[in-house]
């Protein structure tokens, strides 16, 4: 079987080890080690010599590889509603719901994802990411809500990922955080790697990858704050991580929320903020040129209704939004 993977994340990483990573649960490590060994990977048309060839942002990795028996099923389409923001011939713009996750993969089998919804709208995508990451040019959280690009076309899939790579791309998150920030504004800059403790989980730390957030303050209300948020870096957890390192955790994150729900003094605030059921966090703009036609591209769309009830709730208990 031949594969075709784009490397989608901003920090370099070893061949190996990616795909070792990428096809967890699906091949064993010592196959593609063979499949290595054997010249049958190539990076961006050349073979690959050296399992410990550092990949960088937008390559294009192919591998041929025999098939095992515990090779995760082919995406199946399933019937998900969509709320398409934008679509052409080249790609396709979404605002994914909460709660979805954006591809397969052995942690989530069986779990319908965005990838089988966009197959029964859509039918066949870019396969550049691989069939189970059909048309996924870049990931939100499961729980995080908002825009999503999706490649339709190969050349589409190539030159997106080619513009995230070089930040030609412009997202802005929008988020509901504990607490009162000291500055109306400001840049975190601390690097991002994984927990030893936990390796799901990312943190602050001196060895991890450069990590750069931008944040602006757009509503105070009492002790929470609205934020938007844009990124320089594309880490995983990056916004919630950083904005939990700064003590300014997102409502609702279970992994990074520090239990901050336990310093509201009205009980029935306190019950609602404690059990809103995910990080209120929200892909709210995207901007860029479109990577065919050149024409510009700009799509927003606001809160979605259940972090829009979490807002009236929390007015009900504070004053008036400071400025």
């Amino acid at each position: 079987m031949l594969e075709k993977i784009i490397f989608e994340y901003s920090f370099e990483e070893r061949l190996d080890k990616f795909l070792a990573n990428y096809f967890k649960g699906r091949f064993s490590r010592s196959k593609i080690k063979k499949s290595v060994e054997k010249g049958l990977v190539k990076v961006n048309g050349e073979v690959a010599t050296k399992s410990g060839l550092m990949l960088q942002q937008g390559d294009v990795i192919e591998i041929e590889i025999e098939e095992e028996q515990n090779i995760i099923d082919r995406v199946e389409p399933v019937n998900i509603p969509l709320d398409i923001v934008y679509e052409d011939e080249f790609l396709i713009i979404i605002n994914k719901q909460p709660g979805l996750t954006v591809h397969p993969a052995s942690s989530n089998r069986g779990e319908p994802t965005l990838v089988h919804a966009l197959k029964y709208h859509f039918g066949d995508l870019s396969e550049i990411g691989g069939v189970e990451r059909a048309g996924i040019v870049h990931r939100l959280d499961k729980e995080t809500s908002g825009l999503m690009v999706v490649a339709k076309t190969d050349e589409a899939h190539k030159k997106l990922s080619e513009m995230f790579k070089n930040r030609e791309i412009v997202k802005v998150y929008k988020a509901v955080c504990f607490g009162k920030f000291k500055e109306e504004e400001g840049i975190i800059n601390l690097p991002i790697g994984r927990s030893q403790s936990d390796r799901k989980k990312f943190v602050v730390r001196e060895d991890g990858r450069e990590a750069i957030t931008h944040y602006k303050v757009k509503e105070r209300i009492g002790m929470f704050s609205i934020v938007n948020v844009s990124l320089e870096t594309g880490r995983t957890h990056q916004i919630r991580v950083h904005l939990s390192h700064i003590h300014h955790p997102i409502v609702g994150d279970k992994v990074y929320g520090q239990n901050r729900w336990k310093g509201i003094e009205n009980t029935k605030l306190r019950s609602y903020v404690k059990n809103f059921p995910r990080q209120a966090l929200h892909s709210a703009l995207l901007r860029f040129f479109h990577p065919i036609t050149g024409k510009e591209i700009k799509v927003k769309r606001d809160f979605p209704q259940d972090i829009q009830d979490l807002i009236t709730e929390i007015k009900k208990y504070y004053p008036v939004s400071e400025e």
